[in-house]
């Protein structure tokens, strides 16, 4: 009996596994279909047809309208004085007083006294020049009353005919004179040199680096420091053949640019300011090793001695920014709107267009043309690579004030977003 359940239970059970596999097989196969043979035929006959219509491209996009462009030429250099200077003394002596404003960075006017030298000697030294001075002049006045005394006596004599030069001692008063000329000479030299001892200002300035020490002994040819001038600075500027071509520098004696008419910016990180800077002269000749031209630029009040605006530094490399010629009635094409070297694609009359332009005028974010571009045109703002030419597209709008183009260059707009129409 046992035998026979072991028998008779895995057949039983083998034999409604079978069953219902086919059982599920044909119910699965009449939900996934939702028909049977002549319900696809009917459903087929009645189904609609579908449409023709090619697929539509959507994209953001910027009007082009044509205007006027001023090019921006970009350039750069370093601040230097206009007047830089080795002070050095005019006479001998110890170092016996060294001013405040004479320090490394201090602010001088001009005709500050910087620093003295003993003044001693050349106190005794203008003392005996008045000394010999005096005894010149005494002298003088003796010789010129013997010259005197000596044409009475020769006409007590009684001659008649015209004396000479030495009867009258005319040499002799000749040479009195002449002592008392050296003697002035002298005291005049000895004033000099005590002034002398007295280190002034030239201009107004700022001390770049003091080299002398207080009781320091000095020469005629000892350098006592380094200053520079403070009611501008300079900046040399190079320009390119290129740039050349759209700008024309000052050229005649004493004819410059508009005044204030560069815009420079530090090239040092953390100072976001801006100065403005005329263009004075250019230099006469070439670079020999690069071909450019030199032009020097102005910028006042360089460390905002009488102003509110940020200082600037000697040596600090600066930014410039040039306006140069109008280029009348063009399009200003964004390069991160360009579909390729050189070529756009624009949005014309509801379809793509390829164009290859021919710029007039190329900077670090904009391309100018002319050629090519009709009023009307859109350029496509999104990259659509693939995108073929004469394809219909829908241009999306975007309302957002901080979309709208402004002076003929959109700011980016959203994300990028291909999508065929439905």
């Amino acid at each position: 009996m046992r035998l026979l359940l072991h028998i008779l239970i895995p057949s039983a059970i083998i034999l409604i596994g079978v069953g219902g596999y086919f059982s599920l097989k044909k119910l699965v196969h009449i939900n996934v279909f939702g028909m049977e043979l002549g319900e696809e035929k009917k459903t087929l006959s009645t189904r609609k047809p579908q449409s023709n219509k090619r697929p539509m491209f959507r994209t953001k996009a910027m009007p082009l309208e044509a205007q006027d462009y001023t090019i921006k030429l970009r350039s750069q250099g370093e601040v230097r004085a206009h007047n830089a200077t080795t002070l050095t003394a005019q006479v001998n002596g110890r170092i016996s007083n060294i001013s405040g404003k004479f320090e490394d960075g201090a602010f001088f006017s001009k005709g500050d006294i910087l620093l003295e030298i003993d003044p001693a000697d050349y106190n005794t030294e203008l003392a005996s020049s008045q000394a010999q001075l005096a005894r010149a002049k005494a002298n003088f006045a003796q010789e010129k009353a013997r010259a005197k005394q000596a044409l009475l006596n020769w006409k007590d004599a009684g001659f008649k005919e015209e004396p000479s030069d030495l009867v009258l001692r005319k040499p002799q008063l000749q040479e009195a004179e002449a002592t008392v000329t050296s003697a002035t000479s002298s005291v005049q030299r000895a004033i000099r040199n005590l002034e002398r001892t007295k280190v002034r200002a030239p201009y107004d300035g700022r001390v770049s680096k003091r080299r002398v020490g207080l009781g320091q002994q000095v020469g005629g040819s000892t350098p006592l420091g380094d200053i520079f001038s403070t009611d501008f600075a300079e900046v040399r500027l190079p320009l390119t053949t290129r740039d050349l071509q759209y700008y024309t520098p000052p050229q005649k004696p004493g004819e410059h640019g508009k005044k204030n008419n560069i815009t420079f910016s530090s090239i040092l990180t953390g100072i976001d300011k801006h100065w403005q800077g005329t263009i004075l002269r250019a230099e006469g000749e070439l670079d020999e090793k690069s071909r450019q031209l030199f032009v020097i630029a102005r910028i006042d009040d360089p460390f905002a001695l009488n102003s509110q605006s940020h200082p600037i530094y000697i040596g600090q490399p600066m930014r410039a920014t040039i306006p140069a010629v109008m280029l009348k009635k063009v399009f200003i094409i964004p390069r991160a709107y360009m579909s390729g070297l050189n070529e756009v694609l624009l949005i014309r009359e509801g379809t793509f267009k390829r164009l290859s332009i021919d710029p007039i005028w190329s900077g670090d974010d904009i391309v100018v043309t002319r050629g090519g571009i009709q009023e009307g045109d859109h350029l496509s703002i999104d990259r659509l690579p693939y995108a073929p030419d004469g394809a219909p597209v829908e241009i999306l709008a975007d309302d957002k004030p901080e979309n709208r183009t402004t002076n003929g260059v959109s700011k980016r707009i959203g994300k990028k977003r291909i999508r065929p129409a439905k």
